[in-house]
């Protein structure tokens, strides 16, 4: 790559796994050309300063517990106090992802929260919706074996999908079909399903007796609860518990190439499990012993992953959108952008349903690009364009460009931007309400 094809790699590698990033940064990380760049977005070692001065909210579950069990006035007051610390919790994480120093991290993490889909609708609690990020951000570089099951007896995974109320006596299919279908198999490909209907009834018995410990906040097994006898999983016959479930589950082999391409399609353009580049990605996962790491590292510097095609291929989701500015011009986030968020339809810890949130064509509509340039318009107010400014009008249009790592903008943008080229906040709000931009 020539520096100006290595720059216009990095800055699509940091939109993707970063949210983005100020061209200062871009110029960074170019120096050294696209794989230098990638080793250095994947560097986990220093720490991350930046996202941890982000305040951690207050939590008093006990008191919103208790409040729940009382008159009408004290169950009201336990309403409004849950929603300050749902509303408190969701400021914090989309602070943290628009001040990270080693934003990857929070983007994979975000990542899994989509993957293993959880909302606080149900939940309730945004201490148990805290619990359940900080397990899957401690986890989303390490095996899928051990994220998966980590999340099995996770408190907001037991009330989201009813795991709390499964016993001997009367399994609950809830969680073992989606544990099977979205989490770690998929529906297959060429009409071959990985599992069956005995598969889900058997793991649903493995998954029996758990209860969350309202004290600890945690998940336990209770012996008593638990269905202890001889189970059928995906041909291997044993008395299965959890583990076993989330071990014969991770080891099948429609299991890589499921999450493999659940998180290409995500980070990089859609592919289902047959495209060359899963399976490509795929063997590595299974070589590494399903290594998030490896597998994350390896979908950077695949090929395909910086094609022309692929740079254009997603739409940007609604936080990638309005952290994605935020990094790119360095301007704070407010709890106003969490309402912005509610309009255009994502917000952290409230996915819509357990498939998590749709993607690209779903975020677009004329209600969406009028909230967006809204947003848009918010945030190029509110930055320093001293830089833009202090060039002639003519020269604006490129210099914008530059600033968002696009390549080019077609006539009708450009002619959009010429127009306004007098108008810095006017023209910057417009070019990140562009195509370009949102498709990038």
């Amino acid at each position: 790559m020539d520096a100006m094809e290595t720059r216009s790699a990095v800055t699509h590698l940091l939109r993707r796994t970063s949210f983005g990033a100020h061209p200062d940064t871009v110029d960074l990380l170019s120096v050294d050309g696209y794989e230098a760049a990638v080793a250095a977005v994947c560097d986990r070692t220093p720490p991350d300063d930046a996202a941890d001065a982000v305040a951690v909210p207050t939590f008093d579950t006990a008191a919103i517990l208790e409040g729940r069990r009382g008159d009408p006035e004290a169950r009201r007051q336990a309403g409004r106090q849950a929603a300050a610390e749902v509303l408190a919790l969701t400021s914090w994480w989309l602070r943290r992802m628009a001040t990270s120093e080693r934003p990857l991290r929070e983007r994979l993490t975000f990542h899994w929260h989509d993957h293993f889909a959880t909302s606080v609708d149900k939940v309730k609690l945004a201490e148990v919706m805290f619990n359940q990020r900080t397990t899957v951000y401690e986890r989303a570089f390490g095996t899928f074996e051990l994220l998966a099951g980590a999340l099995v007896g996770d408190p907001a995974m037991l009330v989201w999908l009813d795991g709390n109320e499964s016993t001997r006596q009367k399994p609950n299919e809830n969680f073992a079909r989606e544990f099977l279908e979205l989490f770690t198999l998929g529906l297959g490909h060429h009409g071959e399903q990985p599992f069956t209907e005995p598969d889900v009834l058997e793991a649903a018995r493995a998954f029996t007796g758990w209860r969350i410990d309202r004290a600890a906040l945690a998940g336990r097994v209770l012996p008593r609860r638990h269905d202890d006898g001889t189970k059928t999983v995906l041909g291997q016959t044993g008395p299965w518990a959890s583990a076993d479930v989330v071990r014969l589950a991770t080891g099948h082999p429609a299991c890589a190439p499921h999450v493999v391409s659940r998180l290409y399609s995500r980070f990089a353009r859609p592919a289902g499990p047959t495209d060359p580049v899963v399976v490509d990605l795929a063997a590595t996962f299974v070589a590494s012993g399903l290594d998030i790491d490896t597998l994350v590292r390896s979908m950077l510097l695949h090929p395909d992953f910086v094609a022309p095609a692929t740079r254009t291929a997603l739409v940007k989701s609604p936080v990638d959108y309005v952290v994605g500015i935020a990094r790119t011009l360095r301007v704070p986030l407010e709890d106003a952008h969490v309402a912005a968020l509610v309009r255009l339809g994502q917000v952290p810890f409230a996915p819509p349903d357990v498939a998590g949130w749709p993607s690209n064509e779903a975020w677009l509509s004329t209600a969406s690009a009028l909230e967006r340039l809204d947003v848009a318009t918010g945030f190029a107010a509110r930055a320093d364009l001293a830089s833009i400014e202090a060039l002639d009008a003519g020269e604006r249009p490129a210099a914008l460009a530059r600033w968002l790592g696009i390549d080019a903008w077609s006539a009708t943008t450009a002619a959009a931007l010429a127009a306004a080229a007098g108008e810095p906040v006017t023209a910057m709000a417009i070019a990140l309400s562009s195509p370009e931009f949102i498709l990038a």
